[in-house]
């Protein structure tokens, strides 16, 4: 505004000069219309400047408040078409800047939301964006990464290399790799270069996911098919073997052909309990098995009765006694069947083990312990921050177990000793099975163990409220 109302005085003044000079030279009339015209054109100029000012005002209050403002009408229709104009081109910058904040926003949100990490490069391999994923799996501060150089940033090697390699021939790259900045874990990179009509490279995406999980899983699922069909593989090859040794020998030898018969026996019988084995872990694994087994009040001496039945025979055939110690009117809220099946598991697995002449122990006893992760594992059924739980245990006077060794115990198809534990008939299954029973009850199974002394397998389980 000050600039305008300048030029207006210093034209005033110029022509009030102009005018006393030319008025010592003609006549008072001519001079008096001089001056008149002089001054009509000063104060037309000063309208101008002051119109201009209001106008020069609006834009400057819309560029602040984002195109909102109003511009003024003038009565000159020039001046109104310039303010129209203005006013269409503030609002048209605005609906624009507007637009490009909001795509900002939702690229930022989308960025920031995916599980995988994202790193847009330009032609020069600078970041132009890396969103809080990529930052955390590659380890560098997301905020302070635009602009530089990847490769300052990165400090994988493979993942530069390929990086390079994608910019000059313009193939995608993939590869798993483990970044330094998280041992253990396991990444997958993929390079997508972006290439101009004259095929060079104007920029790059590279996408990193975190797949440690998905490779954990599937190790385990190639273990457990290499073991099933390794376990499976034996017991068929053995019945197979002696089935054609008969066939060939015939049926003469009667006392040789019935003790290849027993042999084919005892394979088959292996072969139907990893069959069943597998059934039941299968089952326990189901993601809706808690829902699909049914629990009530189970009185703990009737399932001690139950395995004392079943593998009392069994221990005096190997001269192992079972003993039990077992608190009085202590009901379990569980599922029979399950638990006889773990109970069972833990005591053939001691006489499997134990020496002869030895005694296998079967206590169990109310206790108000807490049991770490309980509330994870939980049937829906029970309110466990109020449940006491019942500590069943089985303890052996056997060769105990190295400690190394424990970590692992209850893993599937695991053996400390894998010959003996398959010539003594065990799947490999009997303590996964235990581990699943437990948690489908909201329990737990632990083992402790001294070389030479023997072990001891604590199995926890809710008691009912009764």
């Amino acid at each position: 505004m000050k600039p305008n109302f300048s030029t207006a005085l210093i034209w005033i003044v110029a022509a009030l000069i102009a005018i006393g000079a030319w008025i010592a030279f003609t006549s008072e009339t001519a001079a008096a219309i001089a001056i008149a015209t002089v001054l009509c054109a000063a104060i037309q100029q000063a309208r101008i400047a002051v119109d201009v000012a209001r106008l020069n005002a609006s834009l400057e209050k819309s560029s602040q408040n984002d195109g909102a403002s109003a511009f003024p009408i003038f009565r000159r229709s020039l001046l109104t078409q310039l303010s129209r104009q203005c006013a269409s081109m503030t609002e048209q910058h605005a609906r624009t800047r507007n637009e490009i904040q909001s795509e900002h926003l939702q690229r930022q949100l989308f960025e920031q939301s995916m599980r995988d990490g994202l790193v847009v490069l330009d032609a020069h391999q600078r970041v132009l964006s890396a969103n809080a994923a990529a930052a955390r799996l590659l380890g560098f501060d997301s905020t302070a990464a635009r602009g530089r150089l990847f490769q300052e940033l990165s400090r994988i090697p493979e993942v530069n290399a390929m990086l390079d390699a994608s910019y000059k021939d313009g193939q995608r790259r993939h590869g798993l790799l483990e970044p330094p900045t998280s041992p253990g874990s396991i990444v997958d990179a993929a390079i997508e270069t972006l290439r101009d009509e004259s095929k060079q490279p104007i920029g790059a995406l590279l996408l990193i996911a975190d797949v440690t999980s998905e490779q954990r899983l599937e190790r385990m699922r190639s273990d457990f098919v290499a073991n099933v069909s390794h376990e499976l593989r034996t017991p068929i090859t053995n019945i197979k073997g002696y089935i054609e040794t008969i066939q060939q020998i015939g049926l003469g030898d009667q006392g040789q052909v019935n003790r290849f018969l027993e042999i084919v026996e005892r394979n088959a019988s292996r072969l139907g309990a990893l069959v069943e084995d597998l059934l039941s872990i299968s089952f326990l694994e189901s993601s809706n098995s808690k829902e699909r087994v049914t629990m009530g009040p189970t009185p703990v001496h009737s399932l001690i009765d139950w395995v004392d039945a079943e593998l009392g025979p069994a221990a005096e055939a190997r001269g192992v006694q079972l003993k039990r110690d077992i608190e009085r009117d202590l009901h379990l809220h569980a599922n029979a069947l399950l638990v006889e099946q773990a109970i069972g598991n833990l005591v053939s697995n001691a006489i499997r083990y134990a020496p002869r002449g030895s005694a296998i122990e079967i206590s169990a006893r109310a206790s108000h312990m807490p049991v770490q992760g309980l509330g994870k594992n939980a049937s829906n059924s029970i309110d466990h921050s109020h449940t006491r739980m019942a500590l069943i245990t089985v303890s052996d006077q056997g060769p105990g177990i190295p400690e190394k060794h424990l970590p692992r115990l209850f893993e599937r198809f695991y053996r400390v000793d894998s010959a003996r534990s398959r010539d003594e008939g065990g799947t490999g299954l009997g303590l996964a099975i235990v581990k699943h029973i437990a948690m489908v009850h909201g329990g737990t199974v632990t083992v402790e163990s001294s070389i030479g002394i023997g072990s001891r397998f604590c199995l926890v389980i809710p008691l009912a409220n009764i």
